[in-house]
């Protein structure tokens, strides 16, 4: 891989990662830790770390949906489904 594209690749990891909160880092890595144990022998190793971020900040963002109630109707309406 060459230098621009190494480059490119820090950035996106570093824009991936600049919206988790200190709160939800840990949780969010933890998460992204036992997603990307079953994939990363699957995918490029140039790509492990975009791929790490880009679950942290998805597991962050919905972290953060629950806490401000935004998927609140959504989990309501699946409880509902399971418990018939």
């Amino acid at each position: 891989m060459d230098d621009d594209r190494k480059s490119e690749l820090s950035d996106l990891v570093s824009q991936l990662g600049a919206g988790i909160s200190e709160a939800h880092y840990r949780p969010a890595y933890e998460a992204a830790a036992n997603v990307c144990s079953g994939i990363f022998s699957a995918i490029p190793v140039d790509l492990h770390d975009v791929t790490h971020e880009a679950i942290m900040a998805g597991y962050a963002a919905a972290l953060r949906d629950l806490e401000k109630g935004n998927l609140d109707d959504q989990v309501r309406e699946r409880a509902n489904l399971i418990d018939g």
